[in-house]
Formats: structure tokens, sequence, C-alpha cells
């Protein structure tokens, strides 16, 4: 089997930069990778002479753009590269991913190979209906109409057209979780050709750690923006009143929120961080990981928690591991009052902190990332000799 792995991702590093470099490093392992194309190359598993970097990139001339131009126009241009790549090359199988690979499915197409995308997300109409009734929700316009001339690269069009147009393309789609499919499923894309292939987790890197006698420590991982119910977590930590007790937000600040934030800058223990690379000191430092979002695919973050052996309180639309009532809680999105009994029963309870958090993290060992390529693999496998069947 002769695979092609694209991505406009890092290979290596946090965030999707993880997921891709264990990807490809899994499938180099097997004797697969034809070449894999990214923007940079942050991973020692792979041999350079298999990486193609998408170092030169015209579209760097419009770095001054708002991100929601900016970062599409790189994601095209990687496309591009991609596709005038494959087009050349004789591969078995593409593998690329949401909003950034269209044109590289279709020389997949011509060329008689399998097409895979990967969606790290809902479907863009869920998504898109669900932040519009947040923002009016909190009383935020939605951002303003494409600028005249840069409709075409602009984030939430890509997702409505593009990103469409490739699940159609596609022979076969792989997401992180179940509420991902069912999201998929309902706005009209063919259940048989959706695969859910659940993202690793370092369990050596996120470990338990002895925490007697320190104060409880709330943290939420994650981009702090509506989107992740920030919202609603602020105010579940105004109804609750622990005493004593801290809320930590690490993660990058948008905009959007911070008139939101304002309004709440007088919250006992509430410490907002920004980003940090250095996640895993956090988790050993706190005693419930929490995460209110209203749309996500999967959040790797929740895995980490667990694995750190945190008790996680989060929504069913985290697609996480969580068992409620055995790893954590799952309380419905939007659900102030739930969220604040939740965080109390916690805090007045340790030795619940404890078993659910050993539990927590029992269940997530299963789930690492040899076990991920394998799964990938084996996926490859099985979309490879149903096409020879049908031939």
């Amino acid at each position: 089997m002769r695979i092609v792995y694209t991505t406009a991702s890092p290979l290596g590093g946090t965030g999707l930069g993880e997921v891709t470099a264990h990807a490809v490093g899994g499938i180099w392992g097997a004797g697969y990778l034809v070449r894999a194309i990214t923007v940079a190359n942050r991973q020692s598993v792979v041999p350079a002479d298999r990486i193609r970097e998408v170092r030169f990139q015209p579209t760097k001339v419009f770095s001054m753009l708002p991100s929601r131009y900016y970062y599409p126009m790189k994601r095209a241009w990687v496309d591009r590269v991609a596709a005038a790549f494959v087009d050349r090359t004789d591969a078995d199988l593409v593998h690329g991913w949401t909003h950034e690979c269209l044109r590289t499915l279709a020389a997949a197409k011509r060329r008689g190979a399998v097409a895979v995308l990967e969606r790290n997300y809902a479907h863009p109409r869920h998504s898109r209906a669900v932040l519009e009734a947040e923002y009016a929700a909190a009383g935020i316009g939605w951002p303003g109409k494409p600028w005249p001339g840069l409709r075409g690269y602009d984030h939430w069009e890509r997702e409505l057209t593009v990103a469409v147009a490739e699940m159609d393309r596609a022979d076969l789609i792989v997401v992180p979780a179940e509420f991902t499919r069912e999201t998929l499923v309902a706005h009209g894309v063919p259940s048989p050709k959706i695969r859910v292939v659940p993202r690793g987790v370092d369990a050596d890197r996120f470990r338990p750690a002895h925490r007697e006698g320190a104060p409880f420590r709330v943290l939420c991982v994650g981009q702090v923006c509506l989107r992740k119910g920030i919202r609603y977590l602020l105010e579940a930590w105004r109804m609750s009143r622990l005493p004593g007790a801290e809320l930590l937000l690490l993660g990058a600040v948008h905009d959007e929120v911070r008139p939101v934030l304002a309004g709440y800058s007088d919250l006992p223990g509430l410490r907002i961080l920004g980003f940090t690379r250095d996640v895993a000191r956090f988790y050993a430092e706190s005693s419930v990981f929490v995460l209110p979002t209203l749309d996500e695919g999967s959040a790797k973050a929740v895995s980490e928690a667990m694995a750190a052996g945190l008790p996680v309180v989060t929504t069913p639309e985290a697609g996480s591991l969580v068992e409620d009532g055995k790893t954590g809680y799952l309380v419905p999105s939007r659900n102030v009052e739930r969220l604040a009994e939740r965080l109390a029963y916690l805090h007045a309870h340790p030795d619940a902190r404890r078993e659910l958090g050993a539990a927590a993290r029992d269940a997530v060992l299963p789930f690492s990332w040899k076990r991920y390529q394998r799964t990938l693999l084996e996926l490859y496998g099985g979309v490879m000799a149903r096409r020879r069947e049908a031939a």
C-alpha cells in the first residue's frame, strides 16, 4: 500500500500536530508512506526525505489579514501543492484533513486512489447553528460579512462549501468521536463511509499527582471562547460560591469573549492564564477538570485530564470517553445549575474525587497512540480490501 498524507498543521508539537505526527509515524512504521506534506516538520521519527514541507507560501504576503482569511489561505495553498504531488504520484490511498484538501481528494480520485478525509469537528452546519445561537444569546454580533474579493477564503464560507464538498468527494471519513459522526449523519453524510477512530493520549506524560492538603482547584483547558461554554462555566462558578476554591482558565482568550470576562472579573478564585505548552503541570496541580463545551469534535484535553487522574465534568458534545457517574459527570450543555451542582459536590467530597479520578485513568489507559496508529492502519487495509473486491 502506498499512502500520501497531507495536512496544513505541523507534524509534531501540540494540538493537531501531535495527532498528525502519530498518524504519519504509524504509516511510516508500516512501510506505507510515500510522502507526508505539511507546513512544518517538528518530529524526528519519519526521515526528512519522506516529508515535504511547504515552506514557500505566497500567502504570507497576506499575513496582516484577520485570521478568518489568512489561515484558510494557507490551507488552500497546501491543498494546491498536495494535489500537484498526488497528480504525479502512484498512490493507493490519500489522506487529507477537512477544509484543506478538496483539490487533493479530486487528484486522488483521478489517479484511482482511495480518498480519505479526516474531520476533527462536528458538521459545519451543526456548528454554525450552535454558534449563531450562542452569539445571539450573549448579545454579541455575529462576525460581519466577508470582505469583497475574499469570500472564497472566509473561514465559514469554506466550512459551508469546501468542507461539505470534501465529505461528498471522500470515500472514507475519519472522525474522533461518536458525537461527530452523529452530526455528520444528521446532515446527510452516509453513515457507512464514516469511521470513528478515537485519539490517543500519552499516559506517561499525564500522570496523577499527590495533592493532599492542596486547595480545591478546577481546571479548564482550551480556547477561552463562546464555543467552549465559557459563559456557563463562569455563571456556575458564581452560583456555587465554593470557599477557598480556584478556577483556572488555560488557553488563548478570543476577542469575542473579552466583554463577557469583564463582567466576571470580581469572581473569587478566577485565574485567566492564557495559552501555555506546559499543560501537564496544571493537570498535576488541579483537583477537577471541567469543559462545558457547546460544540466539539473530540476534546483532547479531556483524555489528558483523565490520564492525569482527574474527575471530569463535561458535556456530551465533548465527544469524550467520560462515563457519567463512573469517571466523572456529563452535564447538559448550557445547564448552569447542573454544572454548579457537580462542582459543589466534588468540592465537598474528596473521596469521590479520588475514586472518580482513579477510574478515569483506568478507563483512558487503553487509548494509547499505538492503538490509534493500529486502528488507522486497519481502517486503511479494510477500505483497500473492499476496493479490490469491488474491482
